[in-house]
């Protein structure tokens, strides 16, 4: 078995409340489910099958709960120097509107780029992390 690491990524990105990924591995490919469609067609057949094989020949990636950007982002801030950026950035992560407000004084200060490139990172080792999990093997 075997997948791109692209293909990971961007399922990992494209992850939500009602989007889920699933390897396929007798076909070894990447199937999006959502809305009671596989890969944008309806395909009833195919997300039954999903459902009764689960695990042995369509194992799921990781969904936003595994992923949690919320951790990533505390994790982000608390490798900061302790600073007047790492506090702003701690006040701005509470209650609701974190997301948002986050990203809002990520700009404000200048630390945008260092952000992505951290969650970039942070994707990449649960990409990793799972294809290893599983025994599948990655294509660069």
């Amino acid at each position: 078995m075997k997948v791109s690491i692209q293909e990971v990524l961007e399922a990992l990105y494209g992850t939500g409340m009602e989007t889920s990924y699933y390897y396929d591995t007798k076909n070894q490919k990447i199937h999006m489910i959502f809305d009671g469609m596989v890969d944008g067609e309806e395909n009833p057949e195919l997300i039954e099958e999903i459902s009764d094989s689960f695990v042995e020949d369509y194992i799921p990636l990781p969904g936003q709960y595994d992923i949690n950007e919320y951790h990533m982002m505390e994790e982000y801030i608390y490798e900061l120097p302790a600073d007047k950026n790492q506090a702003i950035l701690e006040r701005a992560i509470r209650g609701k509107g974190a997301f948002r407000r986050f990203k809002d004084c990520l700009y404000d200060i200048g630390l945008e780029q260092s952000w992505y490139k951290f969650r970039d990172d942070a994707y990449e080792r649960i990409a990793r992390d799972w294809c290893e999990k599983f025994g599948i093997e990655i294509e660069e």
